[in-house]
């Protein structure tokens, strides 16, 4: 059986001959080169023999000048002055202000990043995966008194820290105002309390009473904005959920004309819109509680046709627990719909 230096040998002895047959084609090759330029200057058709001519004198031939050197063309390495534009790369795209750029001092804004005529169906949670019960435990929900119910009913949230302050809006956390908290029985500083409670998660849900007169929305809209920039500021860190504004019963519009089910859908775009300028997560409960129309489901229904009663509240529970966005601390019921294999 033939070994590695066998072959090795073998390939070897190819090479030396191969090395051999190139080196004699060249000593063939020049072999005629030569025997054809001394054939061709011995026939005669090289240059012709003129006779000498006696001349008295010998005159002196004139010292030949050198003839000025051309000069190299320029390449990209040696070009300078003017002649490297010609090498200088060309910009497909017209030329860019840089002089504000890598800089610690603040640049002046100059792309609006005011988001409008959003639907908040499209940028609400979709649903991913179902986290436990316990991840409500490091959850606070601040609201009015349709968040109340939470506290109220048997929602399957024991531990969850409910802050729903009747009557009240985001102005009460924008002030910081003192309220009335029946749930627990206590009066305190609203924007306090949600921060002594030092959630992970906030569930925020305003507007109902803001909007129960007609007019304008836009201060009820600058407050939220406002109260979202003091939650994020007082709260680092923490994701806050922004919540639509649930419908209601049609024939509620007949004693509040600002309830109107198409003027909340309106409200809930700025909302959603908010919830994009100030990176808050926005929910659309609607989803659970309400028709395609907007209007309160009948089965949800309380007296006022406004509120919800426990069966109501249940479907907010489940409706939250099956939209959430990833976080390391959730946890899941069952297999996390974020796990990686290997992970």
């Amino acid at each position: 059986m033939a070994d590695y230096y066998f072959y090795r040998r073998k390939v070897e002895s190819q090479r030396r001959r191969k090395r051999a047959v190139v080196a004699l084609l060249v000593v063939l090759v020049l072999l005629c080169a030569a025997a054809g330029f001394f054939w061709f200057r011995s026939s005669g058709h090289g240059s012709q023999q003129e006779p000498a001519i006696l001349l008295p004198t010998a005159t002196p031939a004139p010292t030949p000048t050198a003839a000025p050197a051309t000069p190299e063309p320029a390449t990209p390495e040696t070009a300078t002055g003017e002649s490297a534009e010609v090498f200088a790369p060309q910009r497909l795209l017209p030329a860019v202000e840089e002089s504000a750029w890598n800089q610690s001092t603040a640049v002046e804004q100059t792309i609006d990043f005011e988001y409008r005529n959003t639907d908040f169906r499209m940028v609400a949670l979709p649903a991913s995966g179902r986290v436990t019960t316990e991840h409500f435990n490091t959850a606070v929900l601040l609201g009015d008194s349709i968040t109340e119910g939470m506290a109220i009913y048997n929602t399957g949230l024991p531990n969850a820290q409910v802050r729903g302050f009747r009557s009240s809006g985001p102005q009460i956390i924008v002030n910081n105002a003192t309220v009335h908290d029946y749930a627990r029985n206590v009066d305190e500083a609203a924007l306090d309390s949600v921060v002594a409670a030092q959630p992970d998660f906030l569930y925020v849900l305003f507007g109902t009473n803001a909007l129960t007169a007609q007019g304008s929305e836009d201060s009820f809209i600058a407050y939220y904005g406002k109260m979202l920039e003091v939650l994020k500021e007082n709260l680092p860190g923490v994701a806050i959920y922004v919540q639509a504004i649930p419908g209601v019963q049609e024939t509620v519009v007949q004693t509040h004309p600002g309830l109107d089910n198409a003027r909340i859908q309106t409200v809930n775009n700025m909302l959603a819109n908010l919830a994009l300028t100030y990176g808050c997560y926005f929910v659309n409960i609607q989803e659970a509680l309400c028709y395609p129309d907007g209007s309160q489901i009948d089965e949800y229904e309380a007296a006022d046709g406004i509120h919800f009663n426990p069966t109501g509240y249940g479907a907010w529970t489940e409706y939250l627990k099956t939209h959430t966005a990833w976080d390391r601390r959730n946890q899941y019921e069952g297999t996390s719909p974020y796990y990686i294999l290997g992970s």
